[in-house]
């Protein structure tokens, strides 16, 4: 294969990847404006990967997504760390 068509063929890969991940947006809501969320204390799951996994809006835009409002977060003992709390996400009902 040429370089010219590597190039191309890894461009559109790109192209896809992009399309694929959601843009997050510097008005879109972060970590900390959660209700409960203690700065400077591990996550167990990455932002915003949680947000999309929930189906919190604007992070998940499809059918049966929730508002942003319903996203809590509290302190959870973590056993394999010596009971060293991380922060867990869930909704509330």
């Amino acid at each position: 294969m040429s370089a010219k068509k590597t190039a191309k063929k890894a461009k559109k890969t790109a192209k896809k990847r992009a399309e694929s991940a959601p843009k997050i947006r510097r008005d879109w809501p972060s970590r900390e404006d959660v209700p409960g969320y203690s700065t400077g204390v591990p996550s167990y799951a990455r932002w915003p990967d949680v947000a999309i996994a929930l189906h919190v809006e604007p992070f998940y835009q499809g059918q049966g997504s929730v508002p942003f409002s319903r996203l809590r977060c509290h302190l959870v003992p973590d056993p394999t760390e010596g009971n060293r709390g991380k922060n867990d996400f869930y909704l509330e009902h």
